[in-house]
């Protein structure tokens, strides 16, 4: 029982420092205003390996480590309680849910409850960032958007055609790997 905790513990620090690392790269990996977040795969695999409170841990890492990133800062001096609440609760609640996916799916088809849960964190992450925008932040979006164009159309072309498919498309491309680590723990 101990053991099995020390490894738990043992196995989270180490995917912490690898999101870590990754979310410090992907801070600085922008298109157009939004970052691609190199580090959902940690979370997938933390929160599979080590369930939904693990994807939760991780996921609010993540979000800290979103809170450094520069593009950040914008919404920051905007309103900072709601930036700081949003960052760390959209990839939080995220690694959650792709904990719980795959506790739901894995004695049925464990492949499929990988594969799942590798998608639901991006659409979970994306989803709650698009109603913060929508709910807190169409001031900032109004700014960042050329002049005269549909600032619905804006937000939704820079979040969900970038952000989320390059997030999505790389969680479901290392599915199989993100498999393959599990089946070895």
């Amino acid at each position: 029982m101990k053991n099995n905790r020390i490894k738990k513990m043992t196995g989270v620090a180490i995917l912490t420092s690898v999101l870590v690392v990754l979310a410090l790269i992907s801070n600085y990996v922008t298109i157009g205003t939004v970052n691609i977040n190199l580090a959902l795969i940690p979370i997938v695999i933390g929160a599979c390996v080590y369930g939904p409170l693990a994807g939760l841990f991780l996921g609010a890492v993540d979000g800290v480590m979103i809170l450094l990133a520069p593009s950040t800062m914008l919404f920051l001096s905007y309103n900072v309680f709601v930036t700081v609440l949003l960052c760390i609760l959209k990839t939080g609640i995220g690694g959650l849910l792709s904990g719980y996916v795959y506790r739901l799916l894995k004695r049925k088809n464990e492949y499929l409850g990988v594969i799942l849960s590798s998608i639901v964190l991006p659409i979970t992450n994306t989803a709650i960032f698009l109603i913060g925008v929508f709910c807190y932040f169409m001031p900032v979006y109004l700014n960042l958007a050329p002049e005269g164009s549909n600032i619905v159309s804006f937000i939704i072309t820079s979040t969900l055609t970038i952000n989320f498919l390059i997030e999505l498309i790389v969680n479901i491309a290392l599915s199989s790997t993100i498999y393959r680590i599990i089946r070895k723990n």
